[in-house]
């Protein structure tokens, strides 16, 4: 039986459901109401998703188990999103304003600590202590990740080795822990954890891969506006390979408007364009896949399932996203 997102529907519903108890109001007021703002609006919710299905996969029966689990990860994600944003400036996330513009960077920068705070606390209630180390290596690299990528803005010379190193430990380390967590909840077996862990580690990859190209070739319904990266001269897998192939004037003209982080319209609509006259997409889809790819082989290792039927339709949307 094939299972495609769908099937998702009601995981989704009961994680929504949850995560709209996880920051109750409090005071002051604006703290809760930013904290809560993105939690609310639409979202992927890729993360919880393969925390409670790697429970499931190795045998797990109680989703009370690991429900709070999936939501602290949620909650973790976006409190770097929330984060991210100010670094970026952005105004749009998820198809709403961002915390940042909304309630202005000082309220977003608490609101985004309060959120990575009741998430520890769920994590650290939690009777299998093992957790807590993963969660924190996991937030670690991230902020490595994060700094790694702010060191290389605008970084025109950057290589393919370098921004592998940093999606690694800005977004796989998360997507990892997840894995790695539900199926230590569930009690999965060493090889069964190992096995889950390589899954999530690999599908943040090619995830995020995916993300880059989207930022190219997306729209607005995707929930933020499209060119960002470029705008911030971000160099990104799909930005670097475009760099690489383009010729002549395109090149000095796309290098230049990278280089200089600009931000005009007309700069970043003739940055686009040149981006998908490289075949850059094409390139970064197949790079996706291949890591996509990877990941679905680990779990030849894990017993069928419908849990480990959901976690291929995961896998297989990582890389059918819309282009």
């Amino acid at each position: 039986m094939d299972i495609g997102l769908e099937e998702l529907k009601e995981d989704i519903k009961l994680i929504d459901e949850k995560l709209e108890d996880a920051i109750p109001k409090g005071c002051p007021e604006i703290l809760y109401e930013a904290g809560r703002h993105l939690l609310t609006a639409k979202g992927k919710k890729i993360r919880p998703l393969l925390t409670i299905l790697s429970y499931k996969a190795v045998g797990g029966k109680k989703i009370e188990e690991i429900l709070p689990i999936a939501i602290a990860m949620e909650l973790i994600h976006t409190a770097t999103i929330i984060h991210d944003d100010i670094i970026d400036k952005s105004y749009m996330r998820r198809g709403v304003p961002t915390v940042n513009y909304k309630w202005g960077e000082d309220v977003a920068i608490i609101a985004g600590d309060l959120l990575f705070s009741k998430a520890f606390g769920i994590i650290g209630s939690h009777s299998i202590r093992e957790l807590s180390s993963i969660v924190c290596e996991a937030c670690t690299r991230l902020a490595e990740g994060e700094i790694l990528e702010g060191l290389h803005t605008r970084n025109i010379e950057m290589t393919e080795e370098v921004y592998l190193e940093i999606i690694e430990r800005k977004t796989a380390s998360l997507f990892e822990a997840c894995t790695k967590c539900g199926a230590l909840v569930g009690k999965g077996s060493k090889d069964e954890i190992e096995a889950l862990s390589k899954f999530g580690f690999y599908i943040g990859i090619g995830f995020q891969m995916t993300d880059d190209a989207l930022d190219i070739v997306g729209e607005l319904k995707l929930g933020k506006p499209i060119g960002i990266d470029v705008c911030l001269g971000k160099p990104t897998f799909v930005i670097l390979h475009a760099i690489k192939e383009a010729k002549g004037k395109d090149k000095e003209i796309l290098k230049r408007i990278i280089k200089n982080g600009s931000c005009t319209k007309t700069e970043i609509e003739t940055a686009l364009e040149i981006i998908k006259n490289t075949n850059s997409i094409k390139y970064a889809s197949e790079r996706s896949k291949y890591f996509v790819t990877k990941a679905k082989k680990y779990l030849n290792t894990i017993r069928d399932s419908t849990a480990k039927k959901k976690l291929e339709a995961i896998a297989d949307y990582v890389i059918s996203r819309e282009f």
